[in-house]
């Protein structure tokens, strides 16, 4: 008989990434919309299924954005429950939750019962993002049966801070939901190849750095909105290249997309052996080298995160949605 030192903890799952087009503000109709995407993910066997950051919500960079919000236990985390548990499924995905005075974006993963096993904010909205919601710090993973279970939500996850995190805890696997467009007119570190490349550079440095499987979920189509504050590129839009991808703990690449909508589903292998505890790089706050752009960038949402502060209409607004049943 094995002593519990020599058990084979290794564990094959079936893990899928959707990635698909949203409409800003319009909860019900991508709620709706994600319900086919799911429903084929489940088909092909898949037992985790990733959707992207803010897919009910859209990515609307404007106080508009406001109206879509959500209370704790609103239209998505009642899709994610009831669609988790009728599939037989691990579903996560994140949205604009109102909270008393504040707007959070948050992560929530429900299990095949059907019921919300973990609920993970965003620690660093990015850039305008800090104009609309706040961040909080956490341990950014959940504990689950299938193990423990990573969350680094988009920005989150170039951030040294919460890869160390990540690295400290000893996840097992790491979700990356992502809702990360490419502006119209774009440069620097917007440029569209180097959009492209960041998603190959940050699922296999995550994936060589802790020996753990990433599945990264992104938006495609296109993407409307103003920038709001100082511009740093004069757009009133994009697109989300997707992108979407699958990496196993030994950096393998094991499904990945282009720029259309659909879902990929692959086996992931959860091996104690494979895990590393590298130290984490850190490029000031960045787990990798980047744009010079980068210091007007934490001026921005440091200009954000002082107009979200003195904002009484979000507050307000925020008060109201939170209080709803």
């Amino acid at each position: 008989m094995q002593s519990e030192n020599t058990v084979d903890r290794t564990r094959i799952i079936r893990v899928a990434a959707v990635q698909m087009v949203s409409e800003n503000g319009q909860v019900s109709n991508n709620l709706n919309h994600a319900t086919t995407l799911i429903e084929k993910a489940s088909q092909e066997g898949a037992q985790l299924v990733l959707l992207p950051e803010f897919m009910p919500t859209g990515y609307f960079l404007g106080e508009d954005i406001w109206k879509a919000s959500e209370p704790a236990r609103g239209s998505t985390v009642t899709w994610l429950k009831q669609n988790s548990k009728r599939l037989g499924i691990w579903l996560g995905t994140s949205f604009l939750e109102a909270d008393g005075t504040d707007f959070f974006n948050t992560f929530v993963l429900t299990d095949p019962l059907g019921e919300v096993v973990g609920r993970i904010r965003k620690q660093t909205p990015a850039i305008w993002e800090a104009y609309f919601f706040s961040g909080e710090s956490s341990l950014h993973s959940i504990d689950t049966s299938l193990g423990k279970i990573g969350v680094s939500i988009c920005f989150d996850s170039q951030t040294a801070k919460v890869a160390t995190i990540l690295s400290k805890t000893s996840v097992d696997l790491i979700l990356m939901p992502h809702s990360y467009p490419v502006p119209t007119v774009s440069s620097g570190m917007f440029r569209k190849e180097r959009m492209i490349s960041y998603y190959e550079l940050i699922t296999s440095l995550y994936a060589s750095l802790l020996g753990v499987p990433i599945v990264l979920a992104n938006k495609c189509g296109a993407w409307e909105s103003p920038i709001p504050g100082p511009k740093l590129v004069k757009t009133t839009g994009g697109s989300f290249p997707g992108r979407s991808r699958i990496v196993d703990s030994d950096n393998s690449v094991k499904a990945q997309l282009g720029d259309e909508e659909g879902v990929i589903v692959a086996e992931v292998t959860i091996d104690p052996s494979r895990k590393k505890h590298e130290a984490i790089p850190h490029y000031g706050r960045y787990v990798y080298p980047g744009s010079p752009q980068r210091t007007l960038l934490r001026l921005i949402e440091s200009m954000g995160r002082l107009s979200y502060d003195l904002s009484t209409r979000r507050k307000s607004k925020a008060r109201a949605v939170s209080l709803q049943c």
